[in-house]
């Protein structure tokens, strides 16, 4: 994954977004996706609720896997863009 800040898409999860059908493809997008750099680009793509929600129909083995580079590009976005926080403090996700 580029040290460069990451794009995320800033469109509101309308109710064409949240529909079964988008819903359903945004979650096979997700269980399909085999790296960081995919997840980037889903991320770019789709509104953040709308993966947020078709994110629970995801097999618990990539959510986990997914969750991991969630950590990591917010990390990565955390670096770029803002000051680093204590060592104590909580990562958010």
């Amino acid at each position: 994954m580029e040290s460069t800040k990451l794009k995320i898409c800033q469109l509101e999860a309308t109710q064409e977004w949240l529909c079964l059908d988008s819903m359903a493809y945004i979650a096979e997008c997700l269980e399909f996706c085999t790296s960081e750099d995919m997840l980037a680009d889903l991320r770019e793509i789709f509104p953040r609720h709308a993966l947020t929600v078709a994110s629970v129909k995801v097999c618990e083995l990539q959510r986990k896997r997914i969750q991991k580079w969630l950590k990591e590009q917010n990390g990565e976005v955390q670096n770029v863009a803002e000051p680093p926080q204590m060592p104590n403090a909580q990562a958010q996700v």
